[in-house]
């Protein structure tokens, strides 16, 4: 059976059709009603890290689910700004947990500067979602676990999968960062860059410097963005930055971009280890993660579905941010990779164990 083959059946044989909100909706409902939704089923608190750092988290849970969803967002976002997706996962039978990584959204910021994209060293961010997993979500009985996530959140995801004890039945990787799209510059160059320009900002004494072309803060107007093709989503992704400035993130710094080329290599390299099904799902155009490095990433993992990333044609990197029919194209496929993993027939244990 040919990866085509099956990546179409992804697509097309979902086990029942799952309800998902349109824009028309959101129009509709415009942000007050969407984050009234969301607060009605949200509990928020917080879990500690490794290093002492208190991250924050919320979590939508119904007992009668017998499914979990642990949500990995990307570079730049909060759980805030899930709560569309937060909400179409939990009516659709799944519990959700989320959070925000350390140095963005309402996590404490790492630099004096706050705009500033930085982390001190990639694997931070693993050992906090193995901090999470821990403290919050196997807290709770958990029958069947699944993992979703999106851009810097899937290189994470990638990691900790290759290292985890956490049993889970499947993982969802949407538009991963195993590589950062730099066209028209080769690899070797950006490397040899980066390492030039960031002995030059510790010559100068500075904490840490913006990688070429990052700055502070500045909001885009919709017709310049890469990221959707959706601007009912993406007016209400400005409207929460407004009410909540505390969550804006600015570019990256030369550490961070360092951090990230190698952990996208790592995740490639370690990809064997990986144990759990994994579906990756691919932005036609993305403009923001490199797609080639996810094709390698895909083909190096002992279960990928399909044999190669499962691409969404014509879609911008965000792809649960989109326009409703390729929204609705990778939430489809998901739903219906994740039905064909369901706990061992007759076990009685949780299929997440620490």
């Amino acid at each position: 059976m040919n990866s085509l083959f099956i990546n179409t059946l992804l697509m097309n044989q979902a086990l029942a059709s799952p309800v998902l909100t349109t824009s028309s909706q959101l129009k509709e409902w415009g942000l007050a009603g969407l984050t009234d939704r969301f607060q009605q089923q949200v509990k928020t608190g917080q879990f500690m890290t490794n290093d002492g750092l208190s991250l924050p988290y919320g979590k939508l849970v119904n007992p009668l689910h017998q499914k979990a969803i642990l949500l990995v967002n990307g570079r730049t976002e909060s759980y805030l700004k899930y709560h569309e997706l937060a909400l179409d996962l939990f009516n659709n039978g799944y519990n959700v947990y989320l959070y925000d990584h350390r140095g963005q959204g309402l996590a404490p910021r790492l630099l004096s500067n706050p705009d500033m994209g930085y982390v001190a060293n990639f694997d931070d961010y693993v050992q906090d979602l193995e901090q999470f997993v821990q403290q919050v979500v196997l807290n709770e009985p958990v029958e069947q676990l699944y993992l979703l996530s999106h851009s810097m959140g899937g290189t994470i995801a990638a990691l900790w999968l290759s290292q985890t004890q956490v049993r889970l039945q499947a993982a969802a990787l949407s538009s991963p960062m195993i590589g950062i799209y730099l066209k028209p510059l080769p690899r070797w160059l950006v490397t040899g860059l980066l390492a030039t320009l960031k002995q030059g900002c510790q010559w100068l004494g500075h904490e840490a410097c913006y990688a070429p072309g990052q700055g502070d803060y500045q909001a885009k107007p919709f017709k310049d963005n890469v990221l959707t093709h959706s601007e009912a989503r993406y007016q209400l992704q400005a409207e929460q930055l407004q009410l909540t400035p505390k969550v804006k993130l600015g570019g990256a710094t030369l550490h961070w971009l360092q951090q990230a080329l190698s952990a996208g290599d790592q995740a490639i390299a370690r990809a064997g280890r990986i144990t759990t099904p994994i579906l990756v799902v691919q932005a036609g155009n993305d403009r923001v993660v490199d797609n080639n490095a996810q094709a390698r990433f895909c083909q190096a993992l002992p279960a990928c579905s399909g044999g190669q990333p499962l691409v969404i044609k014509k879609a911008a990197h965000e792809l649960f941010f989109e326009r409703d029919n390729q929204r609705r194209q990778a939430l489809e496929a998901i739903f219906s990779f994740f039905e064909q993993y369901p706990p061992p027939a007759g076990s009685s244990q949780p299929s997440a164990q620490r």
